[in-house]
């Protein structure tokens, strides 16, 4: 895949990233500004269009919810909107049991509705086939509207919301919108069907088959060369709605203790925590905490309690590390649990995880869309799993396939190029990373560690999981890495004068960065920093871009940093602050050196 020559020009704050619609990341250009979204400061606030979907909800959802509203015309009321009747359920039980840290919603002052839509084929791009004009029906939760936060966090952690496209097919028709014909009661209609079908098939079929054959191509083991199947794959419309449905399995199979080894994505141990019997977690992931893990669950077993599962990483967000997943698999063996793996991160291009997990997690709105324009998820259940049968049976039965047509269309096309794109990414972090790495090494240097696969201590455990090389792909470790400065002050300099686009999400077409701590933990840093994520990390996902343009900025912005410090490069020399030509630098370890060096210290 060619690389982008030149970089594109970062948006004003607020403005959507990548420039479309369905965005699925907003700009922000600095520190303070990052803080402040996740703060909800008012002047973020006024001038933010978009947001991560989870998080935020975006102008098309907003006009669907509007529209549900009116029909209720009280105005003390909020409302979401759920593609599912379990779903709303499940959102009025979290505003009135669940929800921690929170005043609970009355159970009488909230209101489940399944709302009707009239559509016509066009507004579903074909997703429906019948001659009569489709009726879409959707489920409505009314509450409080002192209580929007609260319920925004299910929305959040599960993931099971409408897609922005969903609610974008529904705008031409919101004058049809009517309550369903007597009112909804969630005990006896949690299960009902649909009244017509969002999805398309021939767009979820060849998800589901380039899954499979990326999950067998360049396979590790001689047993799974030739599994899973297209059957195996289960669609969901966010990465977070896979993990929520799956942990739902484990809880009907087995409901007893999860565990999470390693550092996870913050909201993966928070749901097995919210929706589980009981969560225990080994932050650090290290052989020690491994040899406590082993004693734990032999001293459960002693006992007669059997472990659920073990969540793991591969490689973990955003400290790229990876656990001793063959030990993992072996205890597994010996003792009964299932192992659920994520491998966002290294993605199905790089690592084959097959081999160690009994089911598979996987984001796929990141680099398997790799556009930043849409979300979804999946679930893969291994066929040479002892558990196999069972989880297969149990999810058949229950799947509902809820990925929004529209979606899955797009998906589909943005997969399309999935290899070539992640062999691009995987060449531009590794040289990025062997740039920076020479700095963080350099004791005067104020960037202090650079954190990606190759350069963690468990780089072994990674490598062990990495796929055989073929003619098509050589596997490499991925296009996230983390840089973690000596103090916020510098950290914050550095993050300021960076010309990329910066905001939420990972494997998008442009280069993203983002303060990790200070968004994802921002009323959480002492209890991050216990677990070694400092507030001075600065996570850098890799776009398109050609990798010597990559780090550009302005003389003016140089400038503002100050004097470079008679720091060797790469190249053995202090470099000129002059370019050689306007807006190019001569050699890409000259722009790095100049980049990182000169940040002011406390």
């Amino acid at each position: 895949m060619a690389a982008v020559t030149a970089l594109p020009q970062p948006p004003p704050t607020g403005f959507a990233v990548p420039s479309t619609h369905h965005a699925v990341s907003v700009q922000m250009n600095t520190w303070r500004d990052m803080q402040g979204m996740m703060l909800g400061e008012p002047r973020v606030k006024k001038v933010q269009q978009i947001g991560y979907p989870r998080s935020f909800l975006h102008p098309d959802v907003v006009k669907v919810h509007s529209a549900c509203l009116s029909l209720r015309q009280k105005g003390s009321e909020a409302c979401l909107v759920y593609p599912a009747a379990n779903h709303a359920t499940s959102c009025k039980d979290y505003l009135v049991q669940i929800a921690k840290g929170e005043v609970a919603c009355r159970s009488d002052d909230i209101d489940i509705r399944a709302i009707e839509f009239e559509v016509d084929h066009e507004s579903l791009l074909g997703i429906n086939t019948s001659n009569q004009a489709p009726i879409i029906r959707l489920y409505a939760v009314f509450f409080p509207v002192q209580h929007l936060q609260t319920a925004m966090g299910f929305w959040r952690l599960t993931g099971t919301g409408i897609s922005s496209r969903l609610a974008e097919s529904l705008h031409r028709h919101l004058r049809s919108i009517r309550f369903a014909p007597s009112k909804f009661l969630p005990l006896m209609q949690v299960h009902e069907e649909p009244r017509s079908t969002l999805v398309n098939a021939s767009a979820t079929n060849q998800i589901c088959e380039r899954i499979s054959y990326l999950l067998k191509r360049a396979s590790l083991e001689q047993a799974t060369s030739d599994k899973p199947s297209a059957s195996d794959v289960f669609l969901y419309p966010t990465g977070m709605s896979a993990i929520y449905h799956c942990n739902f399995l484990l809880q009907q199979w087995r409901p007893t203790e999860s565990i999470v080894f390693g550092f996870p994505y913050e909201l993966t141990l928070k749901l097995l925590q919210t929706y589980g019997q009981s969560c225990r977690f080994y932050g650090f992931g290290t052989p020690d905490e491994l040899d406590q893990l082993e004693q734990y669950v032999r001293s459960e077993a002693s006992h007669g309690r059997r472990v659920q599962s073990v969540w793991c990483e591969c490689a973990s967000n955003p400290l790229l590390r990876t656990v001793d997943l063959n030990r993992i698999r072996s205890m597994a063996d010996k003792y009964g649990f299932q192992v659920v793996l994520d491998d966002t991160i290294g993605s199905f291009a790089n690592v084959d995880v097959m081999g160690v997990a009994d089911i598979v997690v996987t984001s796929l709105t990141k680099s398997f869309s790799g556009n930043g324009d849409v979300m979804g998820g999946s679930i893969v259940l291994n066929p040479i799993s002892p558990f196999y049968e069972t989880m297969k049976d149990t999810l058949s039965r229950k799947y509902r396939n809820e990925l929004h047509g529209a979606d899955a269309v797009k998906l589909e096309y943005n997969s399309r190029k999935f290899l070539p794109r992640a062999s691009r990414m995987n060449q531009t972090a590794l040289y990025l990373v062997s740039l920076l790495q020479c700095y963080a090494l350099t004791p005067s240097s104020t960037l202090t560690h650079v954190y990606y696969p190759s350069t963690c201590w468990s780089l072994a455990n990674y490598q062990d999981r990495m796929r055989l090389d073929s003619p098509e792909f050589t596997p490499g470790f991925g296009g996230l890495f983390t840089l973690e400065f000596e103090s916020e002050t510098a950290a914050s300099t550095f993050f300021n004068v960076l010309e990329i686009h910066k905001g939420p999400s990972l494997g998008v077409c442009v280069t993203l960065a983002q303060p990790y701590v200070q968004t994802v933990f921002a009323r959480d840093k002492q209890w991050a920093a216990s677990y070694g994520l400092s507030e001075t990390i600065v996570r850098i996902s890799v776009g398109l871009e050609d990798e010597k343009l990559l780090v550009l900025i302005d003389r003016i912005t140089l400038q503002a940093v100050g004097p470079a410090k008679p720091l060797p490069c790469p190249n053995g020399r202090v470099p000129s602050q002059t370019p050689s030509e306007p807006g190019l630098w001569s050699d890409v370890g000259d722009m790095l050196c100049i980049l990182i060096l000169p940040v002011v210290r406390d």
